[in-house]
């Protein structure tokens, strides 16, 4: 059965790969989920003689399944208990197909490699895609918009910075100046095109995963970080004045930036409007499902009395959870990122090579996605969450006496 086991275990990482890769493109929503629930029951099948289920026996684990939990639980208890349910089968059951799946068959260093290698792959598709649109296709903001690669600015600058702080990986793991080169050139090609997309929730998540990571290297051993510290803000400041002075709508929007952080840009009202319902009902909130945010019901009883005239969500993740799932599903969301962030910065200084490295960029990317950009927007589907959650749990998990 061992050979058996090794054999499916190989088919599910490869089908984990391709997940990673097609997880943000336009297209291809049916492979998406054919690969989730394939992997899935193929993992079920190997159930019984997995020797890795240890790694889902800890505090970021159960902080998971309490958080599916509190969605069930708002789904039941919703406004429309009947749409509520139907929705629970989209993120929050991808959510738990892919979690555990992640976890424990991507607990090997080889294995997180390659994903390092896929996330370079699919961080330099959208980039491209992303310079092909702005070229050819006159916009004023640099995103993706062909058919197979489409996002609004604010996702295409999320979804680089998920791939980039993966990717960054390799630079560590490889020993040839040759392909460390390669690699500095693909990531300054991306934060120019992160720099074009003038998301600034994008720049400010940037930049907080950029001082996660140097904090890191400036901890470790073996790391020149003046010459580290010194590289990057001379490519920041040079790449950033230059779209300064070459984009008319980097100027823009930047010159924008005072007045609108006082207005918060106009998500100030949908904050107000999603709080003072929130009060309404807020053990269990409204009920699992976007569509309710735009239901009048909410707001009857509220200075509001209308849901906000807008095709807008509350722009605000942590809003929005309160909204949907009130206290029962905003405090075990809160702790499980507070744990997962607690947990692989502090394995990160603990550990070395890749799984050090790994944790740390999930680390990042949860700093800096989950956090700050997620305080202004309401980006991040859960089975995004799932990914990089299992693969800091899959890091996390690699015994390195062993020699995984």
């Amino acid at each position: 059965m061992e050979k058996k086991q090794e054999t499916i275990d190989r088919i599910i990482e490869y089908g984990i790969y391709a997940y990673i890769f097609f997880m943000f493109l336009a297209k291809g929503e049916g492979i998406r989920n054919m690969l989730i629930f394939g992997t899935f029951g193929l993992w079920l099948i190997t159930l019984k003689y997995r020797r890795d289920l240890y790694i889902l026996n800890n505090n970021v684990s159960r902080l998971c399944w309490i958080y599916v939990a509190a969605i069930v639980i708002s789904a039941v208890f919703s406004m429309d208990p009947s749409f509520s349910l139907k929705e629970l089968k989209d993120e929050p059951l991808k959510f738990v197909f892919l979690f555990p799946v992640i976890a424990t068959v991507m607990s090997d260093e080889k294995r997180l490699v390659r994903t390092a290698y896929v996330s370079l792959a699919a961080l330099l598709l959208i980039v491209f895609a992303g310079y092909y649109s702005y070229i050819f296709h006159d916009i004023p903001m640099l995103k993706p918009d062909t058919a197979w690669v489409h996002a609004w600015h604010t996702k295409f600058a999320a979804y680089v910075n998920t791939y980039l702080p993966l990717a960054c990986i390799l630079f560590f793991v490889w020993n040839k100046t040759g392909p460390k080169i390669n690699l500095a050139a693909s990531a300054i090609i991306s934060v120019i095109a992160l720099i074009l997309s003038t998301s600034r929730g994008g720049y400010l998540a940037f930049f907080v995963i950029l001082i996660v990571w140097l904090l890191y290297l400036s901890k470790k051993k073996g790391h020149n970080m003046k010459v580290a510290v010194a590289a990057l803000m001379s490519i920041l400041l040079i790449f950033g004045a230059a779209s300064y002075m070459f984009s008319p709508r980097v100027r823009e929007r930047i010159s924008q930036t005072p007045e609108e952080i006082y207005t918060a840009n106009a998500r100030t009202d949908l904050w107000r409007a999603a709080l003072y319902a929130f009060k309404e009902r807020p053990l269990t909130g409204w009920g699992y499902g976007a569509n309710i945010y735009m239901r009048d019901e909410p707001y009857r009883d509220t200075p509001y009395k209308k849901a906000p005239q807008t095709e807008k969500d509350q722009h605000n993740m942590f809003i929005k959870i309160m909204f949907h799932e009130g206290i029962v599903g905003i405090v075990p969301f809160v702790l499980l990122i507070m744990a997962a962030i607690r947990g692989f910065w502090k394995e990160a200084f603990s550990s070395t090579g890749v799984k050090s490295y790994m944790l740390i960029a999930c680390a990042s990317i949860f700093i800096g996605n989950y956090v700050v950009q997620a305080m202004l927007e309401t980006l991040f589907k859960l089975q995004y969450i799932a990914v990089v959650l299992g693969l800091g749990m899959a890091a996390r998990g690699i015994n390195e006496n062993r020699g995984t």
